[in-house]
Parts: C-alpha cells; structure tokens; sequence
C-alpha cells in the first residue's frame, strides 16, 4: 500500500481522510483506508509495546490496534464515544489506527502538497509525507509505512 508522496511529477488529486490526535489534523489517503468503526472492545495484548493498544475482532478478522496518540508521544485517553478504529491493511496484516475522532475528507491536488517543514526532525519527520494548506489549517499527511513500521515514539508538535 503506496503512501501519498510529494512529486511534482504525480498528477491528480487525492482525497484525504481528515482524522484528528490531540490538536493536530492529520490526513490519511483514502485509497489506504479499508474501514473506519467505533471502537469495539480492545483486548490488552501484554508484553507488546505501550502504543498498542490491543487486539480486537472485527468481523471474524484479528486486527491489531495501534493508538496514534502513543504512537506520537501524546498520552492516551480513556476509550470515549468522538474515537474511532481507522483500519489499513499493512504488510498483509489488519492494522487498527485509533484516533481522537475522524473529521472529514479534503480533496488535495497533488501539487498543492508542501514539503514537510526541513526543522520537523527525528523519527516525527519520517511519519509525514508532506503538509496540505488548507484554508485555515494545515494538515499534516500521515507516512503509513513508517508509522506502521518504526517501533518507536515521537511527537507530532
């Protein structure tokens, strides 16, 4: 599953899913979004790292869920009615994203995507794939690849 990239070369546009963790507003590419759920009942899955946050079933599929505020350096909240399970399908695997809640979809010119800023550094930058200006705010597109595949944590801010 390819991430949105940044090249002035790629022509079109991409929908992004608008999801939302702490205050920042980060975007997803449709195209790598299988489902968005309320969360169901997480099963804690001991001796995994602190941003799992478990496992749950959906519809007869394992899918192992990742708290994007752990994740990022946030500290995560009690389950709550606003959150939701945004599920990619990863490596071959069903990965949960749990998020404060889901907002909206933008429509995101390819050419409109920004470079992400040179003084985002560490393990944050890898998780961005570029900076989409929208009217009033900036939303920041999520790298799946890396935020699925680094065994660490890093602030988004």
């Amino acid at each position: 599953m390819a991430d949105l990239t940044v090249t002035p070369s790629t022509a079109g546009m991409h929908e992004l899913v608008l999801l939302v963790v702490e205050d920042v507003l980060c975007g997803v590419d449709l195209r790598q979004i299988q489902e968005i759920s309320k969360v169901p009942d997480i099963t804690t899955v001991h001796h995994a790292p602190a941003y799992v946050r478990g496992v749950v079933n959906l519809r007869g599929q394992i899918v192992t869920v990742i708290d994007l505020r752990s994740k990022c350096g946030f500290a995560p909240l009690a389950l709550n009615e606003e959150q939701r399970l945004v599920v990619v399908n990863w490596a071959g695997e069903h990965i949960g994203i749990l998020v404060d809640r889901v907002r909206d979809i933008a429509v995101a010119e390819v050419g409109d995507v920004l470079e992400p800023p040179a003084n985002i550094s560490s393990i944050n930058g890898a998780f961005f794939s570029g900076i989409y200006p929208m009217e009033q705010e900036l939303v920041a597109i999520l790298r799946l690849t890396e935020l699925l595949s680094r065994d660490t944590h890093a602030a988004l801010a």
